[in-house]
């Protein structure tokens, strides 16, 4: 990644013994300085490793030549999602798109959206297209695929990536933390008087989390009594009635932990009772789902920090696939719903 100290235009002044506005003249290589002069602030600037800041530079050479100021920063949100679910949009992703636009527009900027796999698109295009209208920040949201690779150059823009999707370029990364929202459903469950936690999964989301869900329930499990463990139910793509059943049959939870909606609907198919025979937690609630109790995700927390992290690289002149990624976790809320009442 290009990273490059900065120093301010006042630390430059003083070590030259000048002014301030004449270092910002000579910066901006006005004349009324001497060559000399021009050349000591110069000289000194490119030591102390000063840059300019490419948004602000722009901006105030409107105001300075006294244009009607057409700037306005743009962040690319990129949607990877496949195109015939580009109309389909989850709750969740709506409250990301939304929260990050209304957040980058307090931090001054505008968010313009993009579709990675419209017809004809290819990756490359797509980033020609970004550049071409003079934006520099890309939020790329999760794919719904694992292990994504891309053959891009993101050398010129400020980039993250939402959830784990996205292997190459491997950027720094805001991801919801399903591995902790998992235990902490568990402890609250136990809170609540239930023992035997059976938790039902799509086996592709698990591969989108790198599999975080599956390793909280195998901690959470070494402090169970063996009689009580209840193993995961993966399933494809759906889960058909007679996996469910046997699954119930032989494991007897007494609450279920899902992501999908369709699973309180094939458990009372089956003949159970909600909440009385068997209680339900969703694992990615929504504040539209008040009939059950789950953990909040928060993804508009994950759009918060998305754009946090885009700005800031902005901010710090900082472009490229970063040396050393980091991964920000947004931690789940337990949500108390009638589907989960304490057990007796």
């Amino acid at each position: 990644m290009k990273e490059k100290a900065r120093a301010s235009m006042q630390t430059i002044a003083s070590q030259v013994g000048v002014s301030k506005a004449t270092v910002s003249r000579a910066l901006r290589n006005l004349p009324g300085l001497s060559e000399p002069v021009r050349s000591r602030i110069l000289d000194t600037a490119r030591k102390l490793g000063y840059v300019k800041h490419p948004l602000i530079s722009a901006m105030m050479s409107d105001v300075r030549f006294k244009k009607t100021s057409t700037f306005s920063p743009v962040v690319a949100l990129l949607h990877c999602m496949p195109w015939e679910k580009a109309e389909n949009l989850h709750l969740n992703i709506k409250l990301l798109r939304d929260k990050a636009k209304e957040h980058a527009s307090n931090l001054g900027y505008s968010v313009e959206e993009f579709y990675l796999n419209e017809p004809g698109m290819t990756p490359k295009r797509m980033l020609d297209i970004i550049k071409a209208r003079g934006i520099r920040g890309i939020i790329f949201e999760h794919f719904f695929e694992s292990d994504v690779r891309l053959e891009i150059d993101l050398s010129e823009f400020a980039s993250v990536a939402i959830g784990f999707t996205l292997k190459s370029p491997n950027l720094h990364r805001v991801v919801v933390d399903q591995y902790n929202g998992l235990l902490l459903a568990i402890e609250k469950l136990k809170s609540l008087g239930y023992k035997r936690m059976g938790v039902v999964i799509p086996g592709l989301n698990e591969t989108f989390t790198n599999f975080k869900r599956e390793a909280a329930l195998h901690v959470a499990h070494q402090a169970t009594p063996q009689s009580d463990r209840v193993p995961m139910l993966i399933y494809s793509v759906d889960v058909d009635e007679k996996t469910l059943r046997n699954w119930l049959q032989d494991h007897e939870p007494d609450v279920i932990l899902s992501i999908h909606n369709e699973i309180p609907t094939r458990i009372k198919a089956l003949g159970f009772r909600i909440p009385e025979d068997i209680g339900f937690v969703h694992l990615g609630w929504h504040k539209s789902y008040m009939d059950w109790a789950g953990i909040a995700p928060n993804w508009d927390q994950v759009g918060i920090a998305a754009t946090n992290q885009v700005v800031d690289q902005l901010n710090r002149n900082e472009f490229g696939v970063p040396e050393k990624p980091l991964t920000t976790l947004i931690e789940g809320t337990w949500m108390d719903g009638p589907s989960i009442p304490r057990r007796k």
